[in-house]
């Protein structure tokens, strides 16, 4: 498995040396910014689980770094570090929390149990999504509007933790699940191979048979052949 991402963005970097000093041996990679503009340029760009922030860095607050965040809908957990630790620490907005707030010297044993919390379970999301897309990849009529209402996210939200979690569209995820469940069937059914096609969600036999092939080399009349005959 991945290992999950933490930015570190610190107002100084004796201080951001500090964080990422107290999670070197923890199983998280770690990623670090001079400045909130490269903070929010790295989470647009990358797939961050968890960005540690300070309040007020150079060229950028963190408050406005936040607020970067949320605006882009990025699926980034935010932990900010302030001064006094007086931040709103149950505010929740797209898919973005503000999840807590230190007041300095921060203590190592804190600092790992807060991160410990404030990650997100890994691949949660991705599950949620397999298993929606398990549930109605038969639907030759599945589009990615269907996805957002049953999720309630906007599209670029969508968009974005398609390409964060899961490094493809959504069209070509469904097509994966589909050619994954008709090379099952053309194996292990008696279902004639349009059937096949029209049970896994594809609207024409002429759409299934070019992408079957183009996935596995033979066609699907030819792929189960070879298959009974064992030569697959």
């Amino acid at each position: 498995m991945n290992k999950r991402r933490i930015l570190i963005v610190g107002r100084e970097s004796g201080e951001t040396s500090t964080l990422a000093g107290f999670l070197r041996d923890e199983p998280y990679e770690i990623v670090t910014a001079e400045n909130g503009q490269q903070g929010l340029e790295i989470v647009r760009n990358q797939k961050i689980d968890l960005a540690v922030v300070e309040a007020c860095v150079r060229d950028m607050a963190g408050t406005t770094l936040l607020k970067g965040v949320q605006k882009e809908e990025i699926c980034t957990v935010m932990l900010l570090v302030t001064r006094f630790g007086k931040l709103n620490s149950s505010g929740r907005s797209n898919g973005v929390y503000t999840v807590s707030a230190f007041d300095r010297p921060i203590a190592k044993d804190t600092f790992l149990a807060s991160i410990s919390k404030c990650l997100p379970m890994p691949d949660t999301w991705e599950h949620r999504v397999d298993s929606f897309l398990e549930h109605n990849y038969g639907n030759p009529e599945l589009k990615f509007e269907d996805v957002e209402r049953h999720f309630r996210f906007s599209r670029t939200y969508g968009y974005r933790m398609f390409k964060q979690h899961l490094g493809e569209s959504f069209s070509v995820r469904l097509r994966k699940i589909r050619l994954a469940k008709a090379e099952d069937a053309l194996k292990n059914t008696s279902a004639s191979v349009s059937e096949v096609a029209y049970l896994c969600g594809f609207a024409s036999l002429s759409t299934f048979s070019k992408v079957f092939k183009a996935k596995v080399g033979k066609n699907p009349t030819t792929y189960r052949r070879n298959w009974k005959l064992g030569q697959i």
